[in-house]
């Protein structure tokens, strides 16, 4: 008996300095703020030609980053229009106004403010 309270003790110890895969970590110098409430921190290029996020893993996927990069041939009077590389028809257009809205296959899914971080 005192064997097996040893050893489940022991598995329990074990357990808990197993540590989880880890977010990716950015320097972020910007966020979205989405209308449902979530909020994502990104990092803009020092010339604003692409954008960083963070990608938590989950039980689909390691993780990583997600990187918005922009058209420059797209631009739409005060717009700036970004791909997502890992996946071409998500779209992301960013407004002067800071106002954000993200495109998948030509639906918009998402609008939220833009807010860039001063240092």
């Amino acid at each position: 008996m005192k064997g097996i309270i040893l050893a489940l003790l022991g598995i329990v110890l074990l357990v808990g300095c197993v540590q989880g895969p880890r977010s990716p970590q950015i320097n972020a110098n910007g966020a979205i703020k989405w209308a449902n409430g979530t909020r994502e921190e990104m990092h803009i290029s020092a010339s604003g030609s692409t954008l960083t996020f963070a990608v938590p893993p989950s039980l689909f996927g390691p993780g990583g980053v997600t990187i918005f990069s922009r058209i420059d041939s797209a631009r739409n009077g005060n717009c700036e229009h970004y791909y997502s590389e890992g996946a071409v028809k998500t779209r992301m257009q960013i407004c002067d106004s800071g106002e954000v809205t993200l495109i998948v296959d030509g639906r918009v899914i998402n609008v939220g403010a833009l807010a860039k971080y001063v240092y």
